[in-house]
């Protein structure tokens, strides 16, 4: 769909203001302001020759917010269209740090006795149930551990046995290779944190067993802060068009904090004419599959439901760490009424048709990458494009008229 299809020049958007959570990842604004300021030129040139986005500096707008500048230009029906985005960075960075997996023996407790109640409650069954092929994604480090606590230990015994056999050691020598090899755990862990992310893989679960049982205190916190910081960027209403975005982990995150938001302070969201919500890769499963995280069922209620909220979700089948075409409403429990908004509409980025077969296929191999591939440019131009979202003229409501209310059939 061409901009011009879409939209007319005096529907676009002009004024824009994006609140967006990142995922699990202790690096902060810092790390993504510099991300999309090398993926912004990119991003113009695969949208057309008339594109461009920009990309200021950036600046502190408190402990847990960090602003931005984000322009655009495109053209509408022969005219040049000017999009000013006031772009903030929810930051819980530091809340990522505090929780992010340590190469020590903490992480290997953790993990197990997550695994256990997993197994024991019937959380690893709802998964499954939602997307099977996401238990590899839980299950590899698992499996890691487990090959690391065995094999370190007959690694150290067989060299132990190679000495032993040519030398006057008695045979029980042999013994000593078990905690040696324990002790080889935590170098292996930080390499494997170094090199791969199988700890942060491995983290997840924990990550979410945290929240799941109210021992994320900091976190919580920091999405009420989330939830403030919002609700008073609504209630300003300087904008045409009000958008949050969630990506990876940040996605439940940001359900939480905008749910919150929505709850405490509706009237604060009445003067806006566009209120948009977009998860990209998303982990919403991971807490709406629990009957314990009512909490949270009613955070996706408060969003889905609403219908001035226009809500997106999308993510790809080839991103193994996310849940693709996953409704979180009717996960939660919560079904709509005939007529109501299509909220959230489950897409797909369709990165395979946005990229050469060349260039995809190292890109479909690299599980990190395809996570990230929602917020980088692509060679040729998607529905789901980062920076048409963030800076393009098209409301989020006009790129996808698929979310209007509709009858059911």
């Amino acid at each position: 769909m061409t901009t011009s299809q879409a939209a007319s020049a005096d529907r676009s958007i002009r004024r824009r203001r994006v609140l967006f959570v990142s995922g699990f990842d202790p690096r902060g604004a810092r790390h993504y302001h510099e991300l999309w300021r090398g993926e912004a030129p990119k991003a113009a040139a695969s949208a057309g020759d008339r594109v461009e986005y920009g990309i200021g500096s950036r600046k502190s707008a408190g402990p847990h917010l960090v602003e931005w500048t984000m322009t655009g230009k495109a053209g509408i029906d022969g005219q040049t269209v000017e999009t000013e985005t006031r772009f903030g960075f929810l930051r819980w960075d530091d809340v990522a740090r505090e929780m992010w997996p340590k190469a020590d023996w903490s992480f290997v407790t953790e993990t197990f006795r997550t695994v256990v109640w997993a197994t024991w409650a019937g959380y690893f069954r709802r998964i499954y149930q939602v997307r099977p092929v996401y238990m590899l994604t839980i299950l590899q480090p698992v499996a890691v551990l487990c090959l690391l606590l065995l094999g370190l230990p007959l690694i150290a015994c067989a060299l132990l046995a190679a000495i032993v056999a040519f030398s006057p050691l008695p045979g029980f020598a042999i013994l000593a290779g078990i905690p040696l090899g324990l002790l080889g755990v935590p170098r292996a862990l930080a390499f494997l944190g170094r090199t791969g992310s199988v700890l942060w893989r491995g983290q997840l679960v924990n990550f979410y067993f945290r929240q799941i049982h109210h021992k994320a205190a900091p976190l919580d916190a920091r999405m009420d802060q989330m939830a403030d910081l919002i609700a008073d960027a609504a209630a300003k209403g300087d904008c045409d068009e009000f958008l949050v975005i969630g990506h990876s982990v940040g996605t439940t995150v940001a359900i939480s904090a905008l749910g919150r938001a929505l709850m405490r302070r509706r009237a604060d969201f009445a003067g806006l004419s566009r209120v948009g919500f977009v998860t990209l890769g998303a982990m919403t499963p991971l807490l709406a599959a629990e009957p314990r995280c009512g909490w949270f069922r009613d955070e996706v209620a408060a969003i889905g439901l609403d219908p001035a909220v226009t809500w997106v979700d999308a993510c790809a089948g080839a991103d193994v760490v996310c849940f693709p075409l996953v409704d979180p409403l009717t996960l939660a429990g919560h079904s709509r009424k005939e007529g109501d908004r299509v909220s959230p509409l489950l897409t797909s980025p369709q990165f395979h048709k946005l990229f050469d077969p060349d260039r995809y296929a190292p890109l479909k191999r690299d599980r990190g990458m395809m996570h990230t591939l929602y917020l980088m440019a692509t060679q040729r131009q998607g529905r789901c494009d980062f920076f048409a979202l963030c800076a393009g003229p098209l409301a989020l409501a006009d790129r996808f008229p698929d979310t209007a209310p509709r009858k059911r059939r």
